[in-house]
């Protein structure tokens, strides 16, 4: 399966598959206080996931709920060299790793699953492609792809 996330400035995403029809919807909303929360949501408008950061250094930490309670954490592991960011779960543990911020193999408990790669547009949008086995399809997989835009973004600019 290929979805496309398509940043669209401001913490808004579009997920689309590959015959360009939109899944998901990502966007940010700022709170009177505390850290900008940003929602995934179905084409109904469904909330699936929210996303907050939990910590402001260097190398940023996200919390991801599910119906409110918490879901996985985000850790960016590594910024420059061989960089990668680790998604916990109760259950398992997803890895993007690369040897460069624009390409990612994603992993799952240590077994490859899939790849992440960064495409820069015209106008400067970041485009991420996320490519993994149907049967291992999960509601949150582009969430990978917005931490990767979160802890990369910038640099791939």
């Amino acid at each position: 399966m290929e979805l496309l996330v398509t940043s669209k400035g401001s913490g808004k995403y579009i997920v689309t598959d590959t015959k360009e029809r939109e899944i998901y919807h990502i966007t940010k909303a700022r709170k009177l206080f505390g850290s900008p929360t940003t929602t995934l949501t179905d084409t109904s408008g469904y909330t699936l996931y929210t996303m907050k950061r939990t910590s402001a250094s260097k190398k940023p930490e996200y919390e991801i709920q599910l119906n409110e309670h918490f879901f996985m954490k985000v850790l960016c592991k590594s910024m420059f060299i061989d960089p990668s960011i680790q998604f916990e779960t109760v259950d398992s543990i997803y890895t993007l790793k690369g040897k460069d911020q624009k390409h990612f193999i994603l992993y799952k408990d240590e077994a490859q699953i899939g790849t992440l790669d960064t495409v820069k547009l015209v106008n400067n949008d970041l485009v991420y492609k996320l490519v993994f086995d149907d049967q291992l399809f999960d509601d949150f997989f582009p969430l990978f792809a917005v931490a990767a835009d979160k802890c990369f973004g910038e640099m791939n600019k």
